[in-house]
């Protein structure tokens, strides 16, 4: 074999045993692995800028508790120690001056309890469909949303003293007592009622915030509603001169109480109740209940809710936990609490529950 020939055999030898490689499919291979490397590279940035925001923002918000829903078994709350027969319609108790008074929308009246004998003592006839009771300077003071008028009403011998139309034939619909006044809400309205003279002056601002949530907190009137575009929202009022002094705005949009060093405010959509500081107003706490909170009533180291579904609810202020559930008739029991028992409104039963609470 000649060189030439010996070499040729040898190049063609090797070749064979090479793997032919289509050009075309090797382009697109690599172009798919590149493709690979840039996701991966994606996705660990959009990881990395995720984690670093939730970072930032737990930063911002600070030390929120935030309570899972914990709901104890209906029936916990307490024990049931009597049942008292009271008007037709009950939707709202108060407990004041050693007595405990019923606001009964469909009869027209008030009923005065006797906590020693469990028994109606008195029923007084008021306007029509009376809803809210208040207590301050003497008197039980009813606001009748029908008949757009507030009764004043002796609070030791439950005499009506006075009826008082509201300026401008408003129905009223929340009622506070504080900063030498009570104070009467419908919706976006307020009036100041003069105790000493029974006369009421509008006292509306430009607040725009709709609700009847009202309390007086250091002094300050504290409103919480929906603004004009449906975001909740609570905003202080100087009382002395109507003016705001801020706002701001919050997951809530429902009534107030105040207890425990805090204000408490129920939220209707989320079914929620937020917690928040007074001075700061900085949100503590945010406890998911499961219902849709109607009436807010703090004492006793606790926190105590009623829902348009007929759930009582009790939270532990210092722990900002559901301790106790009732089951009750009717779309939105009040809560009353005093003179040693809680007290349940039954609408359905046209009726008052004494309860002994467990704990």
């Amino acid at each position: 074999m000649t060189l030439d020939a010996h070499g040729r055999a040898s190049t063609q030898a090797l070749l064979g045993s090479v793997t032919r490689v289509d050009p075309a499919a090797a382009l697109e291979e690599l172009l798919r692995r590149r493709r690979r490397r840039g996701v991966v590279r994606a996705v660990t940035a959009l990881a990395t800028a995720t984690a670093l925001a939730l970072i930032g923002w737990v930063s911002v918000r600070g030390p929120e508790r935030e309570a899972t829903i914990t709901t104890p078994p209906p029936g916990s709350l307490g024990r049931v120690a009597a049942t008292i027969p009271v008007g037709t319609g009950p939707v709202d108790v108060l407990v004041a001056e050693g007595a405990v008074w019923v606001a009964n929308a469909t009869q027209g009246t008030v009923s005065r309890v006797d906590p020693a004998t469990n028994t109606v003592t008195r029923t007084i006839p008021v306007g029509r469909n009376p809803i809210r009771l208040a207590a301050g300077f003497g008197s039980i003071w009813v606001a009748n949303e029908t008949e757009q008028t507030v009764s004043r009403l002796d609070a030791r011998t439950g005499q009506v003293k006075a009826t008082i139309p509201v300026t401008g034939h408003v129905a009223p619909e929340g009622l506070a007592v504080g900063a030498g006044a009570v104070w009467v809400r419908s919706n976006v309205k307020l009036w100041r009622l003069d105790p000493a003279t029974n006369t009421m002056v509008d006292e509306t601002g430009d607040w725009e915030v709709g609700g009847a949530g009202t309390a007086v907190v250091d002094g300050l009137l504290w409103l919480s509603g929906t603004t004009r575009s449906g975001v909740g929202q609570i905003v202080r009022v100087d009382p002395a001169t109507s003016r705001v002094i801020d706002r701001f705005p919050t997951p809530g949009d429902g009534a107030l109480a105040v207890g425990g060093g805090s204000v408490w405010q129920a939220g209707t959509t989320s079914q929620t109740i937020y917690r928040y500081d007074p001075t700061s107003k900085r949100p503590l706490a945010q406890i998911p209940i499961g219902v849709v909170a109607k009436h807010l009533t703090a004492n006793a180291g606790s926190l105590w809710i009623s829902s348009v579904s007929g759930r009582v609810t009790r939270i532990d202020l210092a722990t900002n936990k559901i301790t106790g559930t009732l089951q009750v008739s009717g779309r939105a029991p009040a809560v009353a609490i005093g003179l040693g028992a809680v007290w349940i409104l039954d609408p359905d039963h046209a009726a008052l529950l004494r309860l002994q609470p467990t704990g």
